[in-house]
Parts: structure tokens; C-alpha cells; sequence
């Protein structure tokens, strides 16, 4: 992987706050939870790219002569975060997700929607098999994974985003954020106006 993608990696996850970021146990208690979860894929394959066909937005930017190579893509993404490892390669392909989402104009909204819809649908499945010690203990691990995942390929997104529009304008990226800072302050005031 670009060693680029990899420094941004490392940077994103040590922004988490440590207890929040996903860990080795939470790791461990997702691989526990195989038996249970490799099951799934199929239905979760069907059911993610049905909620984003099926919705006028989403669908605008997928063209549906590619959504067999889309559900390979999200099997293979399924089987590595099923069966693991969760080490530095993994948690790169999460941000280089932002780089992706980028080129194929997804939002991180729609982004954020869909790890919505996927923990809901892992949720209910795993509800039928597990006392509630160990739903409230698999819960915790899988909120942890999408709240990591989210957050590499959000700020990923937000990264290269900025990058490429510095490299383009010859604008370096302090000043772009020196700019972002005088529109906010801008907007505070008016907003502060209209109280």
C-alpha cells in the first residue's frame, strides 16, 4: 500500500481517543463471533447495495452494470473483516476508502448511513444467538470497528480532498485552513445575529 495512505492512517488513529478506537479484543471478539457472522454474507451483500440502488440519491452515482464487481468488492471487504487480521494494512484499506469515495463522488453521509444500516442488520441477526452479556459485549466491538473504520475513511476523505485541491490551486494547505477559519468565524456571527 502507498506509503502515503499508511502515514495518514497512523495519524487518524492516533487522533481517536484510545477507548474509543477499536482494539486486539475487539478484534477478538469479532473472530469469536464468526460461526455467526460469516453466515451473513450474503444477506448483508443483498441487502447493502438493494438500500443503495433502491434510493434516488445513491443510485445516481452507481451504475448497476457494476454491481456484481461492487458486491465482490464488499464480499472480500466482508471475509478480511470477518476472519481478520486487524493490522495496519487493514485499517489503510479502510482509509483509502476516502480516496475511492472521492473519485465515485459517495459522501461520507451515505458512507456513515450504510455502516448504519450494516451494524442495525448484524445487530438483529446476532440478537437471535446470544445471551445479553455477550450481544452487549459483541455490540460494543462492533460499534468500535465501524466508529474506526468511519473515522479513516471520513478523515481520509477530508485529507485527500484538501490535498488535491492545494496541489491543483498551488494554495498550501495552511492557508486553505486559515480561509476555512474566516468563513466559520464569519458564519458565527451571523448566526450569533440571529439570536
Amino acid at each position: 500500500m502507498h506509503q502515503d495512505i499508511v502515514s495518514v492512517t497512523q495519524a487518524i488513529l492516533k487522533e481517536m481517543p484510545e477507548a474509543c478506537r477499536f482494539s486486539e479484543k475487539d478484534g477478538e471478539k469479532i473472530q469469536s463471533l464468526r460461526p455467526y457472522l460469516y453466515p451473513l454474507e450474503d444477506q448483508i451483500v443483498k441487502g447493502f447495495y438493494d438500500v443503495l440502488y433502491g434510493y434516488p440519491l445513491t443510485a445516481s452515482i452507481l451504475d448497476f452494470t457494476e454491481r456484481d464487481k461492487r458486491e465482490e468488492t464488499l464480499r472480500k471487504w466482508w471475509r478480511r473483516t470477518v476472519g481478520g487480521p486487524f493490522d495496519l494494512h487493514y485499517w489503510s484499506w479502510q482509509a483509502a476508502v476516502g480516496i475511492i469515495h472521492i473519485r465515485r463522488k459517495v459522501k461520507n453521509p451515505m458512507m456513515i448511513g450504510m455502516w448504519g444500516w450494516l451494524l442495525n442488520f448484524i445487530s438483529k441477526e446476532i440478537s437471535k444467538f446470544l445471551s445479553y452479556k455477550e450481544f452487549i459485549d459483541a455490540s460494543e466491538a462492533l460499534q468500535k470497528l465501524a466508529s474506526t473504520a468511519e473515522a479513516l475513511t471520513a478523515e481520509s476523505y477530508l485529507h485527500h480532498y484538501l490535498a488535491a485541491l492545494s496541489h491543483a490551486t498551488g494554495t498550501e494547505l495552511q492557508l486553505l485552513d486559515r480561509l476555512v477559519l474566516i468563513e466559520i468565524e464569519q458564519a458565527q456571527e451571523i448566526l450569533a445575529q440571529k439570536r
